[in-house]
């Protein structure tokens, strides 16, 4: 699914929009020598020029922008959520795209904890909410996830337990459930990084 770019991004929200793209058009080519050696050449380069701009983690633009699907994190599937009462519900759009493909037309197996990791973790540090971290995640796969087609989520907080947020979510394509994952937060401590 290509993602569409909301109106006014900024420069930074741009250049992740620009990387996911990318990503997909990666995972879905072949090319040849002479493309492969330029590209090579230019990803060098792109490297070697990021790195001097390198920041401490809390001034980087990657995976920090409200703005766009997945807040910017170009390598999760994309996701958008629609409706959000955190640290209670969440409930969204969905989709794997070729970047994700694991063969077949389906989605590698992998991806889709990912997806679910990501959403537990916007129930269980939300606003207000003590920093946690994901203590286990099991996920249960029911129905293949296609590569490219439109899912939808919801993800809840089925009960909290001193430090301890047990969450539950599923994964559709229409009326039929793709995956299940529940997942245990646990609150940190003081001094707990």
């Amino acid at each position: 699914m290509t993602v569409n770019v909301e109106a006014s991004l900024t420069q930074h929200d741009a250049v992740v929009t620009g990387l996911r793209d990318f990503l997909d058009a990666l995972a879905s080519a072949a090319p040849d020598e002479r493309s492969s050696q330029r590209l090579l050449h230019d990803l060098a380069q792109w490297t070697e020029d990021l790195r001097q701009d390198a920041v401490e983690e809390s001034h980087r633009h990657y995976g920090r922008s409200p703005t766009l699907a997945t807040a910017g994190q170009a390598t999760t599937p994309w996701y958008v959520v629609d409706e959000a009462a955190p640290p209670e519900r969440l409930a969204g759009r969905a989709s794997f795209s070729n970047f994700f493909l694991g063969g077949r037309g389906a989605a590698h197996g992998g991806t889709i904890p990912l997806l679910f990791d990501e959403l537990f973790g916007w129930l269980a540090n939300s606003e207000g909410m003590p920093p946690s971290r994901t203590a286990y995640l099991t996920t249960n796969y029911r129905s293949v996830v296609r590569v490219g087609r439109p899912m939808t989520f919801t993800a809840w907080t089925d009960r909290v337990e001193g430090r301890k947020r047990f969450l539950r979510a599923e994964l559709r394509d229409g009326d039929t459930v793709c995956a299940e994952s529940e997942a245990l937060f646990v609150t940190l401590r003081a001094g707990q990084p």
